[in-house]
């Protein structure tokens, strides 16, 4: 779990926003959209209820993130590779955990 704790603190930080709060609105990018979908089902069927806390805050702020860029017509245009990137690093970290892509 502290690998998963990591990653989440670190391979998430790949584009820096002003800070907005997410809610339950989408991305706007399918491949953001579809990524965090599955993580968060990820996360809440196969994290130990005492560590989601935690990994639902990071995913939250990567979120948050991510909606403030899709914003932007060029923000919104980088975000596709940036989310299938982090999607794919983020199967490989949560392997262990036997989750469903």
């Amino acid at each position: 779990m502290r690998l998963l704790s990591l990653a989440l603190a670190t391979g998430f930080a790949v584009l820096t926003t002003p800070f907005v709060t997410a809610s339950a609105q989408d991305v706007g990018v399918a491949s953001c959209d579809a990524f965090l979908k599955t993580y968060q089902g990820c996360i809440a069927a196969k994290v130990p209820a005492d560590q989601q806390a935690t990994v639902t805050a990071a995913i939250t702020q990567t979120k948050t993130n991510w909606i403030a860029v899709a914003a932007t017509p060029e923000g919104k245009a980088k975000l596709d590779a940036t989310c299938k990137e982090t999607a794919e690093k983020m199967k490989k970290e949560v392997a262990a955990l036997n989750c469903a892509w």
